[in-house]
């Protein structure tokens, strides 16, 4: 199911000042525009009619077009940000399989939010550069998700259940790719049967990360 269809309706309404705040309203406004019209038909005035804001509000939030749209993207990384921020110590502690399945439904989440979004950014030359500039001046990217990644593994190598010669950062970035690849067999091509799922990446995976004694 598209993310935009997702979005509580009493965070995007056509009136009234949203309850859970202006500025994620816009935000969620504008991911839904993108999913339906694409990036290139995106304008303020529906964006502030869609979030129940005056369009000066956008301006206010975002300051302009680049702005809004690295919002939307920021609003698609709420999942691993969940992940990192409430869920890593007690991932640490679970099994090897269910740790790394938990943290690929996450990213895969993410790349069901943000999808869209980055494939309108690549349509648009001087907005790709423009994204692409901030994004490396606030330190954005996917290597945050790699060092993320990577932190949990170590900590399973602390633990002992990692097996101390795996390089961690490699992992991470082969479990990223992975989740790509099935959001995109699945919001693409819709047929996410065709590439093994989360559950089964995540056993193989630990099967050849783990310690053995």
């Amino acid at each position: 199911m598209p993310y935009a269809a997702r979005v509580p309706q009493e965070a995007v309404k056509k009136r009234g000042r949203p309850p859970a705040g202006i500025r994620e309203a816009i935000a969620a406004a504008a991911l839904q525009l993108i999913e339906e019209d694409g990036l290139g038909r995106l304008t303020t005035k529906e964006v502030a009619e869609r979030a129940g804001a005056s369009e000066a509000s956008v301006y206010y939030h975002f300051k302009d077009k680049v702005g809004l749209v690295q919002a939307v993207v920021e609003l698609g990384l709420e999942p691993v940000r969940e992940i990192n921020a409430t869920e890593f110590g007690r991932l640490v502690d679970r099994p090897l399989a269910e740790g790394l399945d938990e943290i690929s439904r996450a990213f895969e989440r993410f790349f069901t939010r943000v999808m869209p979004v980055f494939a309108a950014i690549q349509g648009d030359a001087e907005l790709r550069q423009e994204f692409g500039r901030r994004m490396s001046a606030q330190n954005l990217g996917p290597h945050r998700g790699v060092e993320a990644i990577a932190a949990f593994l170590t900590a399973q190598q602390a633990r002992g259940r990692v097996r101390a010669d795996v390089d961690v950062e490699a992992v991470g970035l082969e479990l990223i790719g992975s989740c790509f690849v099935r959001t995109f067999m699945s919001h693409l091509l819709g047929k996410p049967e065709l590439v093994p799922g989360r559950e089964r990446t995540a056993r193989a995976l630990a099967s050849l990360l783990e310690a053995h004694e």
